[in-house]
């Protein structure tokens, strides 16, 4: 992503016009068991949106970080995820998070898809700690994917 807007961008701010959407999510908020350097990189992703977001909004260059949690995606769905948490949110169609991500461009630096996910973030980043919403992750993600566990 980071070349791709490197080589894209320049054009972008010359015509003042254009958008630059990054795919972030959820797992990109705080460390995430069995998926630490996915997580790394989405928190990568999101920063930098943020970033960009403010140096280019003067310039007619909308750039929006999206936070999807799980999403029926082929890759998604090939990995066989096992049934999550009742309380968990379920897998979004990616339907719906390319029609929140549409809406939010232009508006806010970063989006959070799905009402189940916004709902989860709010309680894992401002009800509990850093150190809880990091087990509690891991966990969930451990038991979605029992295979990571090695």
């Amino acid at each position: 992503p980071t070349a791709l807007i490197d080589r894209l961008a320049p054009a972008m701010l010359k015509r003042q016009r254009g958008a630059v959407i990054l795919m972030s999510s959820l797992a990109g908020f705080q460390g995430s068991g069995y998926l630490a350097q996915y997580a790394a990189t989405k928190a990568y992703l999101r920063v930098l949106a943020e970033g960009l977001w403010y140096e280019w909004r003067e310039r007619g260059v909308d750039v929006l970080a999206v936070c999807a949690g799980a999403t029926a995606t082929p890759n998604y769905l090939a990995t066989d995820p096992q049934p999550a948490s009742p309380l968990a949110p379920a897998a979004q169609d990616p339907a719906a998070v390319v029609e929140e991500a549409v809406a939010a461009l232009g508006r806010r630096p970063t989006v959070i898809t799905g009402r189940g996910n916004r709902v989860a973030s709010f309680f894992l980043h401002r009800i509990m700690g850093r150190k809880r919403a990091v087990l509690t992750m891991g966990k969930a993600t451990g038991d979605v994917y029992p295979n990571a566990r090695r």
